[in-house]
């Protein structure tokens, strides 16, 4: 399975900005770290056990799911949980690999200051973003699904709007083989949005959002 263009990385497509900065929401990392797992899921690399996960370590070839992989191999009593909170691995890991597989290109920004990207792939992110989940997913593949539950859990489809995540259900079944993996990711979304919005709230920047 060819993971440059897998859920991650679509994921880590949504948390782009129309000026090409990465979004700074910090839950745009757990979601990409979502999506990585269910990269591996996907490509049979991650099975579920009692208290942790399971994981074929072979490398995938793709930089951040490797070091993913070869994390988990170290440390197998880890919980699920636990990974997706890993702040080792994220958006900026996907965007460096993004860069390096030719999905997106770097720039400077103004003034030569700080790094912009170009998604050269951005049908595909105009597409992901302009699906809702109460779509007809039939024709849609596992990774599809992937891509709009964990963008709608996490808001990512317009970032420009603070608002809570949603668990959809029915896309969840669309899933197909990793349907255990992904509604375990859905939830930890939600689960750490609403932190992050309390958070922000009890610093009084509750009108940024879920960041």
């Amino acid at each position: 399975m060819d993971l440059t263009g897998g859920v991650a990385v679509r994921l880590a497509s949504l948390c782009l900005g129309g000026d090409g900065r990465l979004s700074q929401m910090l839950l745009c990392g757990t979601a990409v770290r979502g999506g990585l797992l269910l990269d591996l899921g996907l490509a049979g690399r991650v099975e579920s056990a009692e208290d942790s996960v399971v994981v074929d370590p072979t490398p995938t070839g793709f930089g951040p799911a490797d070091r993913l992989l070869a994390a988990i191999a170290v440390e197998p009593e880890r919980s699920l949980d636990g990974w997706l909170d890993e702040k080792r691995i994220g958006l900026k890991d996907v965007a460096t690999a993004n860069v390096a597989s030719g999905r997106w290109e770097r720039r400077p920004g103004p003034l030569g200051f700080g790094r912009r990207y170009t998604d050269l792939h951005s049908e595909e992110t105009d597409r992901d973003r302009r699906r809702q989940t109460d779509d007809d997913v039939q024709p849609w593949s596992p990774a599809d699904a992937c891509v709009i539950a964990v963008a709608a859990a996490a808001g990512l489809q317009d970032l420009g709007i603070p608002a809570s995540g949603r668990r959809p259900d029915e896309l969840l079944a669309a899933t197909g083989p990793v349907a255990w993996l992904a509604e375990a990711v859905v939830d930890h979304v939600l689960l750490a949005g609403a932190r992050y919005r309390y958070q922000a709230g009890a610093l009084g920047a509750g009108g940024l959002g879920a960041f």
